[in-house]
């Protein structure tokens, strides 16, 4: 009975012992922990401000020119297709408030557009050397991309070179103007450089060609350029 005593009393104190390190060991596992993190601070978002297409600029570009031109000589007409390449230089200037951007521009285009023609002996080349505009541009900005109408006024020549076998040639140089149009989209790649593709439409109306031994020869051309282009843009 004694020993049962003395057996039951070690037990209890080997339990509180065993109790008291394992409570100590707790304490000191809590003790190294981290303490909790608190919540995150809140960070403001970015501003970024819109693409600003404000400003002067000037650029080049290259594409194609495809025109229609009718020729009536003594009441018959003839029409014919005249196509090339094109290239040349623009400078213009924009103003944005809000979405809306306003703007005008001018072009120079040296033209590679031709056509001949050759019949009994007699060949005729006609050629469209240069095109020069002033438009006025209204356009829709979403940020960097710009979508815009334009028209105004051209300036053109339209040259005919006549060579007749065996009594030589002549060539007859007519300056004109034209209605012009069109639209295109531009794209801001950098704060200063931008991107467009563009197509315009000329039209002379009924024009004076040329005049050959008293005869009037009249016309019509219409021409169709499309062109891709880069400028650079000023602040």
């Amino acid at each position: 009975m004694a020993a049962s005593v003395v057996g039951s009393g070690a037990m209890k104190r080997l339990t509180a012992v065993m109790l008291t390190i394992l409570s100590l060991g707790a304490n000191a596992f809590a003790a190294d922990m981290p303490p909790p993190e608190g919540p995150q601070p809140m960070v403001a978002p970015v501003a970024v401000a819109p693409y600003n297409w404000n400003g002067f600029y000037i650029g080049a570009n290259i594409g194609f020119g495809f025109a229609t031109a009718s020729t009536t000589v003594l009441g018959v007409t003839g029409n014919e297709t005249l196509t090339g390449v094109i290239g040349g230089v623009q400078a213009g200037a924009n103003y944005q408030f809000g979405p809306a951007v306003v703007g005008i521009e001018a072009d120079f285009e040296g033209s590679g557009q031709s056509n001949s023609t050759s019949s009994f002996g007699v060949n005729v080349t006609d050629t469209i050397p240069w095109i020069g505009t002033v438009r006025g541009r209204v356009g829709f900005a979403a940020d960097r991309f710009l979508v815009y109408g334009t028209a105004g006024a051209g300036w053109g020549s339209f040259d005919t070179n006549v060579t007749v076998a065996g009594l030589g040639n002549s060539t007859f140089s007519q300056s004109h103007i034209a209605l012009v149009a069109g639209g295109g989209v531009e794209f801001g790649i950098t704060n200063n450089v931008t991107a467009r593709i563009e197509y315009l439409y000329a039209d002379t109306g009924n024009i004076t060609l040329a005049n050959i031994a008293g005869i009037n020869v009249t016309g019509r051309v219409q021409d169709n350029l499309v062109r891709v282009g880069a400028n650079f843009k000023f602040f």
